[in-house]
């Protein structure tokens, strides 16, 4: 199985050792490879595209293509990151606007009592998995499928369209944090 991850959009890029060696490797491991790729036109081959942390505005046509891959029945996911910095949720939200009724908050979850040792290390569970999601912002909209026990949603879903967050989740430190790496590797084949 081959997943696109996009990098024509100043996205945090797959091939970024300090920051997804370990993704790539545990997903390989799974069947599962991780191609970057640096021209949006060359997304259209996958079957699932991720977007993780797009600092660069999409275009219209690029949303019309995703628009269209969707009904197509390709998976998409975007991973956004807190408080819209550097304008990622702004971006992301430009797309979910043609796409879906899927939102991306401009805020931050944070959790005082239920966390990994940092209230923006908030703990939040998916079908039975245990999940770390740092620095996320809330999503509203779609199906919820990445919650808190007190009711925050770290993350949704409408169709084969998931919206995330936070964007580092899966990075080299937070993958190996309760049930991340399992959770990332059955969002990446599908299996959520």
């Amino acid at each position: 199985m081959k997943v696109a991850w996009d990098a024509s959009h100043g996205e945090f890029t797959i091939e970024d050792y300090y920051y997804f060696s370990k993704l790539k490797r545990y997903a390989g491991q799974e069947g599962v490879e991780i191609v970057e790729i640096k021209s949006f036109s060359r997304l259209a081959s996958y079957d699932t595209i991720v977007f993780n942390y797009p600092e660069i505005r999409f275009r219209k046509w690029e949303i019309g293509r995703i628009k269209a891959w969707l009904k197509r029945g390709k998976r998409i996911i975007f991973a956004a990151y807190y408080s819209n910095l550097d304008g990622v949720a702004e971006n992301v939200n430009r797309v979910l606007a043609k796409v879906s009724d899927v939102r991306v908050n401009y805020d931050v979850i944070v959790d005082d009592s239920n966390n990994h040792g940092d209230s923006m290390y908030p703990k939040a569970v998916c079908r039975g998995m245990e999940l770390v999601m740092p620095c996320s912002a809330s999503v509203s909209g779609g199906e919820p499928f990445v919650t808190s026990a007190s009711g925050a949603v770290f993350g949704t879903r409408d169709g084969n369209l998931f919206v995330l967050g936070t964007c580092v989740f899966w990075d080299n430190f937070s993958i190996g944090l309760a049930d991340n790496r399992k959770f990332s590797l059955k969002l990446l084949k599908g299996e959520l």
